[in-house]
């Protein structure tokens, strides 16, 4: 029936009720407890009886979502189901039991009954008595949907009170799923199981001792069948804020994040430093020795300072633009090991979006090569450019030794490891031995920089400029960027130079044709030679 019919029924004073009509029912419950779930099961019986007992109407399967909060409607497939097959015009009527199902948001519960009214489809609040086929539906829904938002504000505020309480108090809040331990719901204190803490302890010592990477032990308990406590696979992450988690050393540990807006249920994480973390072996009992934690911790905050500092940027990146659509290249290795460079649109979109070509990584640095030797590049710069390169060789020195002074404290480490029962011997002899190998191999290294320290820069300067070391360094010093073009079957290259390793009296301009076969060394694959038409610049 349209929307225009049933207002004028119920303008006569025909009831709701007495308009034949098509009507399907809408039932949500936030959480997925016992309790709530037979709330939810008690919703939908009571509709479904209430629609199927009414002789004008005709009954539509309603729609559910199990344990899905009420401010947002971004997860709630049946909801979005429901608009949709309002959209297609499957039923006249949604039967719900207050606004607060529908929507929290006041803004989302107007938007979504606009959308339904323009669908020809009306909502029925049973409990706020609100029906939006009626004039004054609008105003009274806003009414009573800013008083549901700010219901569920106050919540939120009342539970971050709550969890600031606790936190002062020592209370251990969050579930019941800590690997190698359980709560105990009385005393709020855990204890430990005992098969769980052996593989925790394991953990510990296989990344922290034995130096096994995350990759190696998540597969190692997985080959040996050992499961998480919901029964899944172990991988990276999992294992990584184990060794992270000060309970497992008998510490305290809370406020390491807050729900900053309600709404969005956006959440702040804060810095290590602003946690309340303090010992407390009676309430967490530790699985793991102190020292061995603290040594972890350590070696995963070293490694993602390395990741940091040791990021790789190759000497194109950054460099090289399609003409097309002014989009940067990204660097990719192909099965046959070649190293190309392609369009970041062509990635995405394929051939449709951009039709520039594959950049070969070898090709291009054979041009840059040739370019060299034609530029008039101020020699003496150059020069800064290797010793600086060649001093940091030597200081290759310093960091062996201070590798070396590493590796003695981690013998000094064992021996406190040693004495405390965290290593056997057998362990403490297997590890004592590794690194005194790791000390004579370092031995040999620093003689052997030490034999090559009388190597004079300048006197070997050509044969150093052809070293790929240097060569990328002068790259990313001259190299501005790279505009790439496909014309005909062949790519146009403008390469663009910065002046300021150049002679200012002379200003180079150069161009040149490069021929390059490809597929000439694998067999069964097509061969063809391509063609660049490199154009060279300097920018003032």
């Amino acid at each position: 029936m349209q929307l225009n019919e049933i207002r004028k029924k119920l303008n006569m004073g025909i009831p709701l009720s007495n308009i034949p009509l098509r009507v399907t029912d809408y039932a949500r419950v936030s959480t997925e407890q016992e309790r709530q779930l037979n709330s939810l099961k008690n919703q939908v019986e009571h509709f479904d009886e209430m629609i199927k007992s009414n002789p004008h109407w005709e009954y539509v399967n309603g729609y559910v979502d199990e344990g899905i909060t009420g401010t947002t409607t971004l997860k709630r497939d049946a909801f979005m189901k429901m608009l949709n097959d309002a959209k297609k015009g499957k039923f006249d009527l949604i039967i719900t039991k207050e606004i607060s199902r529908f929507s929290r948001n006041t803004l989302d519960s107007i938007k979504y009954t606009r959308e339904l009214l323009e669908y020809g489809v009306a909502v029925l609040f049973v409990n706020d008595n609100i029906n939006t086929a009626l004039p004054d539906a609008e105003l009274r829904l806003t009414i009573m949907a800013s008083m549901a938002q700010d219901e569920i504000r106050r919540l939120s505020e009342r539970v971050k009170f709550g969890m600031h309480e606790a936190i002062k108090k020592g209370h251990i809040l969050g579930n019941n799923l800590l690997y190698g331990y359980r709560k105990d719901k009385e005393t709020n204190h855990l204890y430990i199981i005992e098969e769980e803490s052996k593989v925790v302890k394991r953990l510990f010592t296989l990344y922290g001792i034995e130096n096994y990477s995350l990759n190696k032990i998540a597969m190692i308990f997985n080959d040996e069948g050992i499961k998480t406590i919901g029964n899944k696979k172990w991988c990276v992450a999992t294992l990584s804020r184990m060794l992270k988690n000060p309970k497992y050393k008998g510490y305290y540990c809370g406020k390491k994040s807050e729900v900053v807006d309600y709404m969005s249920k956006k959440v702040s994480k804060f810095n290590e430093k602003d946690w309340i973390m303090y010992k407390n072996i009676d309430l967490i009992p530790p699985i793991i020795d102190e020292s061995l934690w603290d040594l972890v911790n350590e070696k995963l905050s070293k490694k993602v300072r390395n990741k940091v500092i040791e990021k790789k940027i190759y000497p194109l990146s950054s460099k090289l633009y399609c003409a097309n659509d002014l989009c940067l290249f990204h660097r990719r290795i192909t099965c046959q090991n070649d190293v190309t460079w392609l369009c970041s649109d062509y990635l995405k979109y394929g051939k449709k979006k951009c039709s520039s070509p594959n950049i070969r990584e070898s090709e291009i640095y054979s041009i840059f090569r040739k370019i060299l030797e034609y530029l008039d590049i101020d020699l003496k710069e150059v020069i800064k450019i290797l010793s600086s390169l060649y001093d940091s060789s030597l200081n290759d020195n310093k960091k062996l030794l201070i590798i070396k002074e590493k590796i003695l404290k981690k013998k000094e480490k064992l021996i406190d490891l040693s004495v405390d029962g965290s290593l056997s011997n057998k362990e403490f002899k297997e590890l004592n031995d590794k690194y005194n190998n790791e000390l004579e191999k370092l031995k040999v290294n620093l003689q052997s920089k030490q034999e090559r320290e009388g190597v004079n820069v300048e006197n070997n300067i050509k044969d150093l400029v052809y070293s790929d070391k240097v060569f990328f360094k002068i790259i990313d010093l001259l190299l501005e960027k790279i505009d790439v073009k496909s014309t005909n079957g062949n790519i146009e290259l403008k390469i663009y130079f910065s002046n300021n390793y150049f002679n200012k009296s002379k200003i180079p301009f150069y161009q040149d044709v490069f021929e390059f076969q490809r597929g000439f060394k694998v067999k069964c694959t097509k061969r063809y030679i391509v063609q660049y038409k490199v154009s060279c610049f300097v920018i003032e």
